[in-house]
């Protein structure tokens, strides 16, 4: 698997739309804390600062668009045949999927952080404070979400036989959205009442969607979120194994 990483990695960041996507993630953090400075005057902390700079919302978003499309790349162009040439090779790409993307999401996460907290100086926002056990709690939830959507739309990739780079982009778009969540919470209301209640109460709340919007909002980190979010990454990486070890690889 290691030898997959670092493969992965090398074309990761000498891609030629790497330094694109990049620049990109800097341009909107530091649009959005220009655009909305004038409302943070009641921000006590910098966690609330994020969250009002829509920091998860936000990049969550771009994350997963730019990371299925990559990992789609492999199949709409055939790299994967390359890459995928020992025993066992297969499962050690669902893992390498893993890897790159938490790694990838962590250091945009950090650099969302960063260029939000340094443009909010520069516009002259009122002081806030930095509680860092906080801080990295919410950089370590917001990683594995963005981990999370990205993940499931290289599974939902892998599964669906046809059109690798447009299926990548509309998974990432349709899961990043909501739009499930929103349609299954209205839906809910039109169930018998028992069900109605186990949907809003019971399974919404676990959705990426849901936890999103927790973040955003500013809502207690709770330790249930990491298992939530652990039990997603594993089940869809078993996905991406499975799907990949039952069928021939796709070549465009």
């Amino acid at each position: 698997m290691g030898n997959l990483v670092r493969a992965q990695w090398f074309r990761l960041l000498h891609g030629p739309s790497s330094g694109l996507f990049a620049l990109t993630l800097v341009a909107v953090a530091g649009f959005v804390v220009v655009q909305f400075t004038a409302y943070w005057d009641d921000c006590g902390t910098f966690r609330a600062v994020l969250g009002r700079a829509s920091v998860v919302e936000v990049y969550c978003v771009f994350v997963a668009l730019y990371l299925a499309a990559f990992f789609a790349e492999d199949f709409q162009y055939g790299t994967v045949r390359n890459l995928m040439v020992g025993k066992g090779s297969r499962r050690a790409w669902a893992l390498s999927v893993l890897v790159v993307t938490f790694g990838c999401a962590l250091g945009a996460m950090l650099l969302g952080a960063v260029v939000t907290g340094v443009v909010y100086g520069l516009m002259g926002g009122v002081p806030v404070a930095f509680d860092m056990g906080e801080l990295a709690a919410w950089w370590l939830v917001a990683s594995l979400l963005a981990t999370a959507f990205s993940v499931v739309s290289v599974a939902v990739t892998v599964v669906v036989p046809w059109a690798p780079l447009t299926t990548a982009v509309v998974a990432a778009t349709l899961l990043t959205s909501g739009l499930g969540y929103w349609f299954c919470q209205a839906a809910a209301v039109g169930l018998p009442a028992p069900l109605a209640s186990f949907v809003t109460e019971g399974v919404l709340p676990l959705t990426l969607t849901a936890l999103r919007l927790s973040l955003l909002n500013g809502a207690p980190i709770e330790p249930w979120w990491f298992a939530d979010l652990a039990l997603v990454l594993v089940a869809s990486v078993i996905i991406i194994a499975a799907a990949l070890n039952r069928k021939e690889l796709r070549q465009s």
